[in-house]
């Protein structure tokens, strides 16, 4: 039979065959991805953005002792109660795993086995991953900053020279190493870690969310000059933060007035930073209801405050509010939806009341208790994600979704069962899809009703994802969507972090791997930032730049940028069909150069080994290479080829082509 020549091209071409249907497993692009063409196109790679890391490790007292293939560590004057907790991690020789059992001081378990020697003697480190980053906005989105949470605090990075991080003004001391997230609303940022209490940043300091109602004034004396009548009148003290949040009323005083007087009481000071003023409310003679009485402008040490206005008068004026609940508990999650803030504690989702645009009153900080939604199955909430007016609320088996506008017609409704969510932070918004990690893989929700996101692809995705991930530490995942892309980081083989992404391409339809992954990402695209991305170390305080013209991977333990490797592994091609012996003789690929010029091309025969060709290219160049096969070519029924290459430069790949004849079918050949 004649040689012929198979063509597999991008869209720019006519050809019958595209190089974008090559068979291939989901990691067979590897550093690799289609652009809007059908050209494969490496990946850009990331580079430190804070070249003086907030810091590293801790060193743990005493030294440890370990076995290869065990997971237990015995310590000898450690001290891992007091210094460790379950979930913290730590670094043993060149190993990093998550403590997943403390016995005692000296005996603890570890998440994996370790694969090293045996040894003993060793010092070991905890490990102080970015645990949470956000780039605020203000309305005006050109007031911005970069934030971040790591070990015991809040930092933020200047957007020029080397930014260098600096902790945030009255930050309190965090818990060590819980997950962060943040939400923007108006001008504050909004953050919960799941340990400490709700904090609020304006750019300019730390605080918590909610006020500690105040202690009851103390009376002084019913004999200043005054409106008031004989009997008995209440008050009640609020106070008031330097945002005019405002507590409910604390405890009353009951205190007895003399016709034509007034009363003087005693106002207590409060002891949090953030207020600023302190309002007086007060009954009718014998009444319950308390009315604005007036204030005292600051918070500078206990005070006297005189009430002599008539009952008449001090009845035309507001009354008392008893909504301004705080927060509750520690809120692990925490977004904004409408006019609202929606936080997660534990399985119970609160909303605040609703941000009256119209007349400027401040309500997104208070919690009333009537705005309260339990999950269904008594599961903790694991995702909240703001979707087209709705609330998803998803836990590992369930997503229900929160609707509606206000107290008068809020509705919780059970939107889809089985498939939730087991990462925060996998959950994100992509065009108006909600796409996160299930148990089974990366899961869709639209609004109504969740799918596996590979149901076009035969479900293989989200089967190398099931056969592939840690899910021991599988909720350590992280995601963002970036370039028309769902980057998903996860943990694989015995890895006590992300390590590899996946990714999927909305844009084509494609999805494949990356070498690089992060503890979380933080994504930039307002206030003149144009489109840039950033991702949080998994072991140090440090932050990467992603993409842009950056063509290498830095490296955290040689503090050097690798080249980044990048292939296509096709699946074998026997042109449909397996039952005829073919002469393969060449392979034409057409390559788009820059710098580098070392190109290898990997194939394997049948069921063989696997070989390659080297060959040069031209730099700066965009042109077809021939790769001969050998004298004859080589005989087989299929041919599967792996073009490769590794530097720091970048490369696109437009088309290949495989030069070949068949030999007659013969039923006794093996």
């Amino acid at each position: 039979m004649p040689k012929q020549i198979i063509k597999f091209l991008n869209d720019l071409s006519p050809s019958e065959y595209k190089l974008r249907d090559l068979p291939r497993r989901p990691d067979g692009l590897y550093n690799l991805a289609f652009d809007e063409y059908s050209n494969l196109v490496k990946r850009a790679g990331y580079t430190e953005y804070n070249t003086n890391a907030i810091g590293s490790s801790t060193t743990l007292t005493g030294t440890v002792a370990i076995n290869k293939s065990s997971t237990a560590v015995v310590g000898t004057g450690t001290e891992f109660t007091t210094e460790l907790a379950v979930g913290d991690l730590i670094k043993i020789i060149e190993e990093i795993f998550t403590v997943s059992v403390i016995t005692d001081d000296t005996n603890l378990t570890l998440d994996s086995a370790y694969q090293g020697a045996n040894d003993s003697g060793v010092t070991a480190y905890q490990l102080h991953k970015i645990v949470g980053m956000h780039r605020l906005y203000k309305r005006n989105t050109a007031e911005k900053e970069f934030i971040l949470a790591w070990n015991t605090s809040l930092y933020k990075l200047p957007d020029t020279g080397e930014h260098t991080p600096a902790a945030l003004t009255d930050c309190p001391d965090l818990a060590g190493d819980a997950d962060t997230y943040f939400a923007d609303f108006a001008d504050h940022c909004y953050i919960v870690n799941g340990v400490n209490s709700m904090m609020k940043y304006n750019m300019a300091n730390v605080r918590t969310v909610g006020i500690t109602i105040p202690a009851a004034p103390t009376f002084v004396n019913n004999t200043i000059v005054g409106g008031l009548e004989g009997g008995t009148y209440y008050f009640k003290v609020t106070y008031v933060d330097e945002d005019l949040y405002e507590s409910n009323g604390g405890a009353a005083l009951g205190a007895t007035g003399v016709n034509d007087k007034g009363i003087r009481i005693s106002i207590p000071q409060s002891n949090d930073a953030k207020v600023d003023e302190r309002r007086i409310y007060r009954t009718t003679v014998g009444g319950s209801i308390y009315y604005f009485d007036g204030k005292v402008e600051n918070n500078d040490a206990d005070e006297t405050y005189d009430s002599d206005i008539s009952d008449e008068e001090i009845s035309l004026k507001s009354v008392l509010h008893i909504d301004h609940n705080a927060p509750p508990g520690a809120p692990s999650l925490v977004v904004k939806r409408l006019s609202r803030v929606n936080i997660a504690v534990d399985d119970d989702l609160y909303v605040s009341k609703n941000y009256d645009k119209t007349t400027g009153v401040r309500s997104v900080e208070y919690f009333p208790p009537y705005n309260y939604f339990p999950t269904g199955n008594g599961q903790n909430i694991t995702g909240l994600m703001e979707q087209l007016g709705g609330l998803p609320v998803f836990t590992e088996n369930t997503i229900e979704r929160l609707v509606g506008t206000d107290e008068g017609n809020f509705e919780y409704r059970n939107a889809h069962q089985e498939d939730g969510c087991i990462a925060k932070r996998s959950v994100v918004n992509c065009k108006n899809y909600v796409v996160y990690l299930a148990f089974n893989g990366i899961y869709i929700f639209d609004g109504v009703s969740a799918r596996a996101i590979d149901v076009a692809f035969g479900g293989r995705l989200n089967k190398y994802i099931r056969e592939n991930i840690n899910y021991s530490c599988a909720h350590l995942s992280c995601a963002t969507y970036y370039d028309n892309k769902y980057l998903l980081c996860i943990p694989t083989g015995e890895s006590a972090v992300p390590n590899i992404t996946i990714y999927y391409d909305f844009s084509t339809g494609k999805y494949g791997v990356y070498s690089f992954a992060f503890s979380c990402f933080s994504k930039w695209d307002k206030g003149g930032d144009g489109l840039s991305l950033k991702g949080g170390s998994n072991t140090i305080g440090r932050v990467y730049e992603i993409g842009g013209t950056i063509l290498t991977d830095y490296n955290e333990s040689t503090e050097e940028d690798d080249d980044i490797t990048a292939y296509d592994e096709i699946e074998p091609i026997d042109f449909g069909r397996p039952e005829v012996y073919k002469q393969f003789y060449s392979i034409f690929i057409k390559i788009k150069s820059t710098t580098g010029t070392a190109f290898r091309l990997y194939y394997t025969l049948d069921n063989g080994t696997e070989t390659y060709v080297d060959k040069t290219l031209t730099a700066d160049t965009t042109k077809w290479y021939r790769i001969g096969l050998g004298e004859g070519g080589k005989c087989a029924r299929e041919f599967k080829p792996r073009p490769y290459m590794s530097d720091k430069f970048y490369f696109e790949i437009h088309g290949l082509a495989i030069c070949y004849d068949e030999e007659s079918f013969s039923e006794e050949r093996e």
